[in-house]
């Protein structure tokens, strides 16, 4: 009776109380620390009755995350969407940030905000001839070359960037960043100054990508994003997550929005 008893539980907890199975999930994190990836696919399988378990693998930059994608070490990964990532993964085609994540603002070199305030269009933007620092795994490159802006990539550790703008002297004169991003980094980066008046805008967003290791989860978690988009749920996660980003502080619907094009 007891042997019997095991078993059930056993079968319970791999399998969920309503025959769903326990979806083991690899992601990237640490525990204690706000960590959105995590907390919109737990909000979005439960929500399409999943039973989802997290193991955290620890915080790294997107190069060695993808990595860790390709051998099955992470089995997921919130990233840009680039034809490169949508060939060695699987891709869940729907947008995780409510497209927050296109929306670029800069980050400059201090004192420098009146070469940016004859900015306009997307012309004045390119005959201006500042140079952008990006990662060089980031979407922000190929789109960058695609809208004929100068931009510098960076190998391995991005956050070079940061002093490198700071310094007004290394060829790299300002750092696009997400809405999210530039919201929570500011107070982080005194040594330089949040441009005031554009926002660079293109029509991707992070998606979710799936290790062909884990190629099972990309069904479930397809239909749980889907749904949670359809909802409204990853709107008003975001909202919640992010309310900084819809402060006064960032301005973003007193901006002059430049749209860029997709390569």
């Amino acid at each position: 009776m007891i042997r019997r008893g095991l078993t059930v539980l056993l079968f319970l907890l791999t399998w969920g109380i309503g025959a769903q199975p326990v979806l083991v999930i690899r992601i990237s994190g640490i525990e204690g620390r706000p960590n959105y990836g995590r907390d919109l696919l737990a909000q979005a399988l439960k929500a399409a009755g999943y039973f989802p378990r997290f193991e955290l693998v620890g915080e790294y930059p997107s190069p060695r995350r993808e990595a860790m994608l390709a051998d099955g070490r992470l089995s997921v990964s919130l990233l840009g969407q680039t034809p490169e990532r949508d060939a060695k993964f699987l891709a869940v085609r729907v947008g995780v940030t409510d497209n927050l994540m296109g929306k670029r603002l800069l980050f400059i070199t201090k004192g420098s905000q009146k070469d940016y305030d004859k900015v306009k269009t997307l012309d004045d933007l390119r005959r201006l001839g500042k140079v952008a620092g990006v990662g060089s795994s980031w979407a922000d490159g190929p789109i960058w070359a695609a809208n004929r802006l100068p931009s510098q990539g960076i190998e391995g550790n991005w956050k070079v960037l940061y002093s490198l703008v700071a310094s007004g002297k290394r060829g790299v004169d300002y750092l696009p960043r997400s809405v999210m991003e530039i919201a929570a980094e500011s107070r982080r980066h005194p040594e330089l100054d949040v441009e005031q008046n554009l926002m660079l805008v293109y029509p991707a967003d992070h998606i979710l990508y799936v290790s062909p290791q884990a190629a099972e989860l990309k069904g479930p978690l397809e239909k749980a994003l889907v749904l949670a988009r359809d909802s409204g749920l990853i709107k008003r996660l975001v909202v919640q997550k992010f309310p900084e980003v819809f402060s006064p502080s960032l301005g973003l619907d007193r901006r002059i929005v430049i749209p860029l094009a997709l390569p």
